[in-house]
């Protein structure tokens, strides 16, 4: 495969990039300078070479260590969790003034799966609630299908936990995802969750 055809592939794996979209950033680099593609190529090695993904939580986060400065935070509030889908979703509740400690769940579980730990890291979360003197998980999950779905799921998981489970209240629209949403938004989710 010649290497136009090949970064075009690369790049429709990225999520909402479809193949013209994918073409046109080809495109672009084809003609921006040798400099501007030396210096993608670098950032993009720096990448895996400064971050790394927290041990409690599953966030990115640039540095090394085994926990991020959230995590490695004593002033949050480490008897709330708030579990996410993915790591743009923990920096905008982030934006809102959440005070507890998250948890990326790494996605959602498709409608019909036979094995939810596949798609989630739904181990590593039972872990975390059995290991911490945690009073509430609240659960805010993209208010789309499959998000209600793996919403159902882990409530059925987690219901023997003795701990409150909650859920985000419909302050977003149905059908969005937590990275689009304002701060503003997010917050009184927070405050009206059920």
């Amino acid at each position: 495969m010649n290497p136009i055809d090949k970064l075009t592939e690369m790049f429709e794996r990225f999520p909402g990039i479809g193949p013209r979209q994918a073409r046109r950033f080809v495109q672009y680099l084809l003609v921006t300078s040798p400099t501007t593609r030396a210096e993608l190529a670098e950032h993009i090695k720096e990448l895996g070479a400064s971050t790394s993904q927290c041990k409690k939580c599953f966030r990115w986060f640039v540095g090394r260590g085994s926990a991020c400065s959230i995590c490695a935070n004593p002033s949050r509030d480490a008897s709330t969790l708030f579990v996410v889908e993915k790591d743009a979703d923990l920096e905008q509740v982030e934006r809102s003034g959440f005070g507890g400690l998250y948890f990326v769940l790494g996605g959602t579980i498709p409608l019909g799966s036979e094995e939810p730990g596949k798609y989630i890291r739904l181990r590593e979360l039972e872990k975390r609630v059995a290991e911490n003197n945690l009073k509430e998980v609240i659960l805010g999950l993209s208010a789309t299908t499959e998000g209600d779905h793996t919403r159902q799921i882990l409530q059925e998981k987690l219901k023997d936990s003795k701990i409150k489970i909650s859920s985000l209240g419909r302050g977003l629209s149905t059908g969005s995802e937590l990275e689009y949403a304002d701060p503003d938004t997010i917050a009184s989710a927070l405050n009206s969750r059920a």
